[in-house]
């Protein structure tokens, strides 16, 4: 059933694309920041999954009498509850700020999306769903994820909001250009890297090599893995 990948996709935008800065303080210091965000989340996926509300969804396996109004309701609950936890936890012990808490927040809540989808077997995703994750991985979560890399291998990082965004369109070209048919991919590729490193050497261009490094090869493997997706 496609409604598995509707649903990641609305995590994905709610939990990156849509969480700015000042929503993911307002979490750090309000329930009503998480409540707020969480949300967001259940707009995202009453729009993306409306054909599908009006049947019965499935809750930890077992299918629910009610129907999926119902079901993603408590879905969102779950994503609050999930984020609250997080954020008491940083607020006790901040290491836990860390890359394998990310890690392990992110996976918690794939786990909740996949107990409460709808039985059947897991699909392809649709085409227009997976160039809507290919976008958000390839630049919000990117981000976040180069973010807390250079934050554990150097002890500190940061996200500097211009460069922020012109690494998000760096990775998203890189992705799209390994979507092109044919070995027009390799083309753009082989006239893309050295653009990429004469960007480098631009003194207004204050990246870290291992920031710079991570964030393509992150893109390179989002855009091989859509490319063997799309085209398999």
């Amino acid at each position: 059933m496609q409604i598995l990948w509707r649903l990641v996709l609305a995590h994905l935008l709610a939990d990156f694309t849509f969480q700015t800065d000042f929503i993911a303080k307002w979490k750090r210091e309000s329930i009503f920041g998480g409540l707020i965000h969480s949300f967001v989340f259940f707009a995202c996926a009453s729009v993306l999954c409306f054909s599908q509300l009006g049947r019965p969804w499935a809750a930890f396996g077992i299918a629910l009498p009610a129907n999926g109004w119902v079901a993603l309701a408590l879905l969102s609950f779950c994503h609050f509850l999930e984020d609250e936890w997080r954020v008491r936890t940083i607020r006790k012990f901040r290491s836990a700020d860390s890359f394998f808490f990310f890690l392990l927040d992110q996976f918690i809540h794939l786990a909740l999306i996949y107990f409460f989808f709808p039985p059947g077997r897991i699909a392809r995703p649709e085409t227009w769903v997976m160039f809507g994750m290919l976008f958000v991985l390839a630049t919000h979560f990117a981000s976040i994820f180069v973010y807390f890399i250079e934050k554990t291998v150097s002890g500190s990082s940061r996200l500097d909001t211009r460069e922020r965004y012109f690494s998000m369109a760096e990775r998203l070209a890189i992705c799209i250009a390994l979507l092109l048919p044919g070995f027009w991919a390799l083309s753009f590729a082989a006239a893309w890297l050295p653009r990429m490193f004469i960007s480098r050497s631009h003194p207004e261009y204050d990246t870290s090599f291992l920031n710079h490094i991570s964030g393509n090869l992150l893109a390179i493997i989002l855009g091989v893995a859509a490319r063997t997706i799309y085209y398999g």
